[in-house]
This record gives C-alpha cells, structure tokens and sequence, in this order.
C-alpha cells in the first residue's frame, strides 16, 4: 500500500503500472493480483486509507451544520468541508504530505477510473456540501452559484495540494506553515468569493447586427 500511494504520488494513475508497484514493494506480481485483483481496485484501496477518515470528519460537521440551520453560515459549512483533508488528526508531518499530495492527484487526475474512485468516496459529502451552501446563497441565480462553486473549489485543492508550486512566482519561500493558519487564510478567500453579492451580468460590449 505504501509503494502504490508512493508512485500514485509520483507518476499518478496513468502512469503507474501495477506491476511497478510490485517492484517498488518487493513484492511478487501475484501477490498483489490475489489481493487486489488490478490497479483500479489497488488505487481505490490506497484512497480509502487515506480518505475514508476525512470522509467521515466533513460529513460529520456538515451534518452539524445542517442541524444548526442558518446558524451556520457559509464560513462554517466551507470549513467543515476544507479543515479535515489540512488537519488530519494525529498525523505527522510525513503522513500530512502524503495525504495532501494524494489528495491532489485525486482530484485532478482526468483518468476515469480515478474520477470514478473519487466520485464514490466522497459522493456523501460533496452532495451535502453543495446543498447546504446553495441554501445560503440564495440570492445567486443557478449559473452564478454553479461558477462561484467551482472557483471555490478549484482554489482550495490548488491551495491544499500545490500552494508551493507558487514559490518560483513568489519569489520567496514562506517557511513552515500552519496548518490552522492556512485553513484560515483559504476559508477566508473562498467565502469572500462565493458570500459576495451578486451582480447583473454584465454587457459583452459587442453590438449585435439587425
């Protein structure tokens, strides 16, 4: 399970072969086919050991959210969301990175079988997520709300996932980060975006011919 998380990691779904992982391991191929049968059934296990818990902590606080009604707003069920996949309870600094590194690779590997793995793990919660928000953002019309979610959303796996790849841009490095910290910072950025109030569309500017 380590070597295959590692080379998921690494060379993502594509572009790790189940007969590398054997290798990486030192294990023989058929060991891992008595076990796991093929790489989509060996992907989704290494995903569930690591997502299964954060699975169950998002639902869990969505579910609170959900009980508390408009007591709590978009910050609260934004974080219930966000905080579990950054805070993972009792990890260390290792297995923090490699949580957040395969979550990344997770979410934004385009193959099927990946998205497929994802779609199932994490189904409960991302409906939840998505109506509880919608029913506190009701003054947003359905193309607003829809472009103001996948901007939240692509913000925060980018930032969880692959927020050090801005360095270069940066210019300088930050040092070690808190977590709690930068679950504020990006909580903060997402529910400015999605809380703003909505504007008319706006005129494309282009005039149209008779």
């Amino acid at each position: 399970m380590d070597a295959a998380e590692a080379l998921f990691i690494e060379r993502g779904y594509e572009g790790t072969s189940i007969r590398d992982v054997a290798r990486r391991a030192r294990s023989h191929l058929g060991t891992l086919h008595y076990f796991w049968g093929n790489k989509d059934a060996l992907f989704r296990a290494v995903c569930a050991r690591r997502f299964e818990a954060i699975q169950a902590e998002q639902l869990r606080r969505l579910r609170a959210c959900r009980a508390a009604g408009t007591a709590a707003g978009v910050d609260a069920v934004v974080r219930a969301l966000i905080e579990p996949p950054l805070l993972v309870a009792g990890a260390g600094a290792a297995e923090r990175d490699a949580v957040r590194l395969l979550y990344g690779r997770a979410l934004t590997e385009p193959s099927a079988p990946v998205m497929r793995s994802v779609r199932e793990l994490f189904r409960e919660s991302t409906r939840l997520f998505v109506t509880l928000l919608r029913t506190r953002c009701r003054g947003l019309d359905a193309r607003q709300f829809y472009w103001r979610l996948t901007c939240a959303l692509g913000a925060f796996i980018f930032a969880q996932s692959f927020g050090d790849r801005v360095a270069f841009a940066y210019g300088k490095g930050l040092g070690p980060l808190d977590s709690a910290r930068v679950v504020d910072e990006i909580t903060g950025f997402i529910v400015r975006g999605i809380d703003a109030p909505a504007r008319a569309p706006r005129s494309s500017g282009v005039r149209r011919r008779a």
